[in-house]
């Protein structure tokens, strides 16, 4: 995982530079979060709670899944690394 280890209470905070945080809602939305311009209290809370707060902009539908995705390799390829529920 090149040092990339997300756990159960991951934060915002914890993403690392370089990694892309998204949502997937189950009507196939999905957005890339600007999450460092959320407040820092936001930030600091764990993305499995935060989840249950946030709305698809679609559907209305709440609690979408979370991803972080990084780079592999010296290539611009995108992989999975945190998926949240699993």
């Amino acid at each position: 995982m090149n040092g990339r280890c997300y756990t159960d209470d991951t934060t915002i905070d914890d993403v690392r530079s370089g990694d892309q945080l998204s949502t997937q809602c189950e009507c196939g939305h999905g957005v890339m979060l600007a999450w460092r311009r959320l407040p820092t209290q936001q930030q600091l809370t764990p993305l499995r709670d935060l989840r249950r707060k946030m709305v698809c902009t679609r559907c209305g539908a709440r609690a979408p899944s979370l991803r972080i995705h990084g780079f592999k390799g010296t290539g611009s390829t995108l992989w999975e690394v945190w998926r949240w529920p699993r």
